[in-house]
């Protein structure tokens, strides 16, 4: 059973039973304050009348006559027609024996049922005469009957049209709730992009706010973990890709050194493979290191010297740098920046190595810092080959290279701009990459200045 069938049903049980209980309550009180009143006009006629006997008997017990039963029952007689025209019956008593009216006329006159019946004796002297007062109350009782049908009639009638009215009010009240319910349902199939559209006011508007605003996080975060399982399953795929092709190439040297015909250059040069590519993975275990270190360990900033800094990645790519013909250009205008020192290191000498791969011999690197706009700017750039705008969205990605062929010749991974943008991202960062095909590439990291 739905929620809006249970509201109807409790809502109509407890209309309806209330309704009833206050109207038989209200006729029940109406009843018995008609019974009071009609008690109290049949007590104050039957004293009337008692006292008007009294008077009668009076004055004819002063006249000397004796009162005999035919004179008591012809006194009553004439009150008995006078009264009778109203409904209202009389019996006269002596000593409990009836005197007025006879056994026929009593069973012709009291035909109803529904009387209201009163006795008392008259005033001393005639204390043994007892007056008995009835009168017929059956148009009271047609009254309650016609209002009970009538009661009962309005309880046909409104108990529908009641139904109805519910019905329509409530299936309005809970529409929302539907809404929420098949957008809930929507949610829980996949399509986290659904919202309840509903702008009302009251506790159901707060409620579709909150849903929305709940919706809005959950699809966020769906999009993240899906974004982040796309990521680590292409760094699979790509790392698988990675240590295939080299150590399929070092199975074969090792099983072509163990040959026994092989002279003394092929060795050479089957050691050399080996050797180049033991290092390429040892570079790429090193990098994949450092990237699950950024991940997991805060990084405390410190203060750091630019030109300290400049003069240690200097030292550490000078050999790589003049064994490519490629001199290094070094601008220091900024003296300090807060950061770690080797993480910015290990970011500086993974751009110049990026740099030196995409360079020609003779073309320029440079290595500048700067302060601009209230930053300080670490910037490497070079006048290599440059990137294309699809390749420079990639560039960040872990495995990606832009020139696979000449990255494997270096023994590239793909993994040096992945790093630095882990690098930037600890430092709380942002990193600039423009490129151009044909005109070189710049990178710049954004700082915080030491003195700001």
């Amino acid at each position: 059973m739905r929620f809006w069938h249970k509201i109807l049903l409790a809502v109509i049980t407890l209309f309806i039973a209330a309704l009833d209980i206050s109207v038989i309550m209200v006729m029940k009180k109406s009843w018995q304050l008609n019974m009071e009143s009609e008690t109290r006009r049949a007590a104050s006629e039957q004293l009337l009348i008692a006292n008007n006997i009294f008077e009668n008997l009076d004055s004819i017990r002063a006249r000397g006559n004796p009162l005999t039963p035919v004179l008591l029952a012809s006194v009553a007689e004439s009150y008995g027609d006078y009264y009778g025209k109203q409904g209202i019956g009389l019996e006269l008593r002596e000593n409990g024996r009836l005197i007025y009216p006879g056994a026929g006329e009593r069973n012709a006159a009291v035909q109803e049922v529904q009387l209201i019946r009163m006795s008392m004796p008259l005033p001393a002297p005639y204390q043994q005469l007892e007056l008995t007062y009835t009168r017929d109350i059956s148009g009271l009782h047609r009254q309650q009957r016609e209002l009970n049908r009538f009661f009962v009639m309005i309880n046909w009638i409104s108990g529908p049209v009641l139904a109805l009215l519910l019905f329509l009010m409530i299936k309005r009240l809970t529409k929302p709730l539907k809404e929420l319910s098949e957008t809930t349902k929507t949610i829980a199939e996949g399509d986290y992009s659904n919202r309840v559209n509903l702008h009302s006011k009251d506790e159901f508007g707060e409620v579709a706010v909150n849903f929305n605003r709940m919706a809005s996080v959950v699809e966020q975060r769906m999009n993240e973990l899906s974004d982040m399982a796309e990521e680590k399953q292409r760094m699979v795929d790509n790392l698988a890709h990675e240590l295939r092709t080299p150590l399929t190439s070092m199975q074969g040297f090792a099983e072509l050194l163990t040959s026994a015909n092989i002279g003394r250059e092929d060795q050479m040069k089957a050691g050399s493979y080996i050797r180049s590519e033991t290092l390429r993975l040892k570079n790429l275990a090193f990098k994949l290191l450092d990237l699950s270190v950024l991940r997991h360990h805060p990084l405390v900033l410190t203060e750091v010297d630019v030109a300290r800094l400049f003069e240690t990645v200097v030292q550490t790519e000078q050999l790589q740098l003049t064994g490519n013909g490629i001199p290094l250009e070094t601008d220091c205008s900024i003296r300090r920046v807060w950061g770690d020192a080797d993480l910015l290191a290990a970011y500086l000498v993974n751009l110049i190595d990026n740099a030196i791969r995409a360079s020609a011999a003779g073309s320029q690197v440079r290595l500048l810092a700067y302060e601009q706009d209230g930053e300080a700017v670490l910037e490497v750039s070079d006048s290599g080959s440059g990137m294309t705008a699809e390749q420079c969205k990639q560039a960040f990605e872990p495995f990606y290279r832009a020139d696979p062929a000449r990255s494997r010749v270096y023994g590239n991974a793909g993994l040096g701009l992945s790093l630095c943008r882990q690098i930037a991202e600890a430092h709380e960062a942002r990193v600039g990459l423009n490129s151009v095909p044909g005109e070189g590439t710049t990178v710049r990291i954004f700082l915080q200045l030491f003195n700001n």
